[in-house]
């Protein structure tokens, strides 16, 4: 019997149009950050967006966890799609650490 935990997934699995994965997001104090992953080419891609760039898109600075998780979810389009500009723009060469999202990733997203 195969372990699908560990099989390569199929184009089937890779979902383009749906580019985060089922793991839910979650808020990291020690880095500042919220974790979130998104799906790669073969993999899934750890990224951290961070507080900074939730509080900018706001305005202000978030109360507790369960604002910053609100924040995320609110934003959570621009912040993948700023995730998908870093790693595809070529800059991010290590994906042995987090994709680290900042404000100015986010805030300085290129006009349609």
């Amino acid at each position: 019997m195969t372990d699908q935990r560990s099989a390569a997934p199929t184009n089937e699995a890779l979902d383009i149009s749906k580019p985060h994965s089922a793991m839910p997001p979650d808020d990291m104090p020690e880095a500042r950050a919220i974790r979130f992953h998104l799906r790669g080419d073969h993999d899934l891609i750890e990224c951290q967006v961070s507080w900074a760039a939730l509080d900018a898109l706001e305005g202000g600075a978030a109360d507790s966890a369960a604002d910053r998780l609100a924040r995320f979810a609110q934003h959570r389009m621009g912040i993948e799609a700023a995730a998908l500009r870093k790693m595809n723009d070529g800059s991010e060469s290590s994906r042995a650490a987090p994709l680290r999202i900042d404000a100015d990733d986010v805030l300085n997203a290129p006009s349609v």
